[in-house]
């Protein structure tokens, strides 16, 4: 079964290795959705991929994710365009952006995510 590892991060937004929760997951399944059933509360606004709330860094994984839908592609490039005017375009650099409410699991191996703040 695949694993889902979250770490957070910290206030100079670099990931808190000592903060980390691991949790089994289904595939097929919503990300956010797993993760809430085992009681674990991810940020999150809309849960419809709107409104970007449940953005997510993926760390390691990406391929354990399904691709994003047209709906989680166009709010993914709003933050996007967002973090390139208010923190700059290396911000991104090096990052996997996914909305928790909307990254469905496909793959049995790991992932490890990081919330972002807006």
């Amino acid at each position: 079964m695949p694993t889902v590892s979250v770490k957070n991060i910290n206030d100079n937004e670099e990931l808190d290795a000592e903060n980390e929760a691991e949790f089994t997951v289904s595939e097929e399944q919503i990300l956010y959705d797993e993760l809430e059933s085992q009681d674990y509360k991810l940020p999150h606004g809309c849960l419809a991929g709107s409104c970007g709330s449940c953005r997510v860094w993926v760390i390691e994984g990406e391929d354990q994710l399904s691709p994003p839908s047209p709906i989680e592609l166009n709010t993914l490039e709003a933050i996007k365009l967002t973090y390139a005017e208010t923190r700059g375009e290396a911000y991104l650099q090096g990052r996997t952006i996914r909305l928790s409410c909307r990254a469905r699991i496909k793959g049995s191996g790991k992932i490890i995510i990081a919330p972002l703040k807006k």
